[in-house]
């Protein structure tokens, strides 16, 4: 993301932040009885199959084995895995997507957000510093851009489509509806009229019926990115925030475990869990397949976090509530990677 993209989203984020309350403590409306005693689910969706689902609780035992990490406390009532149909797995409309690219470019990147969604076309990898196209559809952010497209300067305003648009720098912004603002950017794409191709781009897009899978999910607010080199080539990143403490959750293609971890399980799958840092929990959810969970930031001005979480490390608990919390495919929808 350049830096007049990020200016204008973070500046967009920081002005809704100021009108909305403090969250509540998520992990306590967790604990709280549920009617159903449903456990919360881990999505297992498999490729052509239907999809099924495993209950991502916490087991109980009367203590570690020895040489084992602390099994984590129950957090649901079950004792089997309970079947869910494939429509659990929460899904984000694409809305818009561009008729035209530079050539040589295919999709290589999408990332859902709260703020809306961004798609990312390249020629290669999209690391720092390479070349790459940026679209972004912004949802709930979308007034306060707006606004700036309305109001910048005279000699920055356009149309795209009919609808106001503005240039800031060289992206184009444009209200395309009244809740929704489209851009386009360039982003280290040398020996081409940059203005020009952000124009043509711009004039190209189209409505999308398609929706993507989330890969991983909680509070139905995560931050994801998929990106990779094809449909077998791929990484899942991304952050979401329990009880005023931002996680970053890792799905990564692998059996082996984090170094200096030790084993325990969460839901009676095999996980490892290390104090290293803030901590870390890896859980296998498939025989190549983890979701990693660890603390990232902590915002003690909107209220307390869990006992410890802010000092020496995450304890495993904390870290198995988290996981516990996630919705998570793990046959995520890749199958767009290296198409136009």
């Amino acid at each position: 993301m350049n830096d007049t993209t990020e200016s204008l989203i973070t500046d967009a984020l920081h002005h809704r932040a100021e009108r909305t309350p403090p969250p509540g403590a998520v992990l306590a409306a967790l604990r709280r009885p549920r009617r159903s005693r449903r456990p919360l689910l881990v999505v297992l969706a498999a490729a052509g199959t239907t999809a099924a689902a495993a209950a991502l609780v916490v087991t109980t035992v009367t203590g570690p084995t020895a040489g084992q990490a602390p099994v984590a406390r129950q957090l649901g009532t079950t004792s089997e895995p309970t079947a869910a149909p494939v429509a659990d797995v929460p899904t984000r409309a694409l809305e818009y997507r561009p008729g035209e690219m530079l050539d040589g470019y295919t999709e290589r990147e999408r990332a859902i957000a709260p703020w809306g969604t961004a798609r990312v076309y390249a020629p290669g990898a999209t690391d720092p510093g390479s070349p790459m196209v940026r679209f972004a559809v912004l949802t709930s952010i979308s007034g306060d851009v707006s606004a700036k497209v309305v109001d910048a300067p005279v000699a920055d305003r356009t149309t795209v489509g009919g609808a106001p648009a503005a240039w800031f720098g060289d992206n184009l912004y444009w209200n395309a509806t009244p809740d929704r603002v489209l851009s386009v950017s360039l982003e280290n794409v040398t020996g081409v009229d940059v203005r020009a191709q952000v124009r043509r781009i711009a004039d190209s897009v189209t409505a999308d019926p398609a929706s993507m899978r989330v890969p991983f999910s909680l509070n139905q607010y995560p931050y994801v990115e998929v990106r990779g080199s094809g449909p077998t080539d791929w990484a899942v990143t991304g952050t979401s925030d329990v009880d005023n403490v931002r996680y970053d959750v890792e799905l990564v293609r692998t059996a082996e475990a984090p170094a200096g971890s030790t084993p325990t399980t969460v839901g009676g799958k095999p996980a490892h869990y290390t104090a290293d840092r803030f901590g870390l929990l890896a859980v296998q959810l498939a025989p190549n397949l983890q979701v990693r969970v660890k603390p990232d930031e902590f915002d003690t001005r909107k209220g307390p976090v869990p006992p410890g979480v802010e000092t020496k490390h995450a304890p495993v608990e904390v870290l198995a509530g988290v996981a516990a919390a996630l919705v998570v495919d793990v046959n995520p929808d890749v199958a767009w990677i290296g198409t136009r």
